[in-house]
């Protein structure tokens, strides 16, 4: 009849963050490499006089948003990681009672971060914008970067 096969498994790899960041990154997006190819198309077309930088502008626009926005979803992930572990070790640290809060104190400076934070993150968006050519393309690359897994 039939022998039994005995096979090894094969053991799982171990996959660090850095080598799921590169497998993940946004050069591997079609849209990325799309905007990559209108770019350097328009760039040579401009080299050779044959057009304007239109769209070598609107490329390199939509890859800065690209990669903006998808470096914003990796920072938004680990910031809110973060923050949920921070209000987990104070939890324990309230219910142990090795920590006291003073509310009204801390709900304070909360509110005073949160309000220099919407100022600086203005400021960047000012700067971000003059850096940028054309904002449509700039705010479609983000889009479609923040979304990019």
């Amino acid at each position: 009849m039939f022998a039994e096969e005995h096979t090894c498994p094969v053991a799982p790899s171990d996959s660090s963050a850095l080598e799921e960041s590169i497998a993940s990154s946004p050069w591997h997006a079609k849209s990325f490499i799309a905007a990559s190819a209108a770019t350097i198309g328009g760039l040579a077309s401009w080299i050779g006089s044959f057009s304007s930088p239109a769209v070598a502008q609107l490329g390199g626009s939509y890859l800065g948003g690209f990669i903006l926005g998808w470096v914003f979803r990796r920072l938004l992930r680990t910031a809110a990681m973060m923050a949920a572990l921070t209000v987990a070790c104070i939890a324990v640290l309230k219910s142990t009672g090795w920590l006291n809060l003073d509310w009204p104190s801390l709900e304070t400076q909360v509110s005073e971060g949160i309000r220099w934070l919407h100022g600086e993150a203005e400021g960047l968006k000012t700067l971000l914008t003059g850096f940028f050519p054309s904002a449509g393309a700039a705010g479609a690359g983000t889009f479609f970067g923040f979304r990019k897994k």
